[in-house]
């Protein structure tokens, strides 16, 4: 029984990491988008992401768990490289870079779904939420390319 309750976890606080991977590059992104439609899709992202973690936190809290944050060092990381990558950038490169972000998701949660021994619905069902959103918001972005 703990052996699947670290399975859960585990797998919970990945998905937390990767919403929260998710909205350090929004961060810096939104602040270089001059496109209104772009940035209300980057905005609309950033909500989503953030009810992730809301949503992820909850089953954590069920589980007697905390979450599991990024690395300080990961974190600025990625707003150095979001920053550097998107300098001087036009917005169809930023839609660009905002899919290749949805992409890495897709293929992150994608291979922990194929790996997941655990059986707790909640968290199956958060998982492929995430996994849809992801999709979802890599096709929107392909409209401004």
């Amino acid at each position: 029984m703990r052996e699947k309750e670290n399975t859960n976890i585990k797998f919970l606080n990945l998905i937390y990491q990767n919403a929260e991977m998710g909205l350090i590059g929004i961060e810096e992104v939104s602040k270089r988008v001059e496109d209104e439609k772009i940035l209300k899709l980057i905005n609309e992202q950033r909500s989503e992401y953030e009810k992730f973690l809301g949503d992820a936190k909850k089953i954590l809290i069920k589980y007697g768990a905390k979450e599991e944050e990024i690395s300080a060092l990961k974190e600025l990381s990625s707003k150095a490289m979001a920053k550097v990558m998107t300098m001087n950038k036009s917005d169809e490169y930023i839609a660009k870079l905002m899919m290749e972000g949805n992409q890495k998701g897709v293929l992150e949660i994608t291979s922990e779904l194929n790996k997941y021994q655990g059986e707790d619905r909640e968290i199956l069902d958060l998982a492929k939420r995430l996994l849809a959103t992801e999709e979802h918001n890599r096709e929107e972005f392909k409209h401004y390319l």
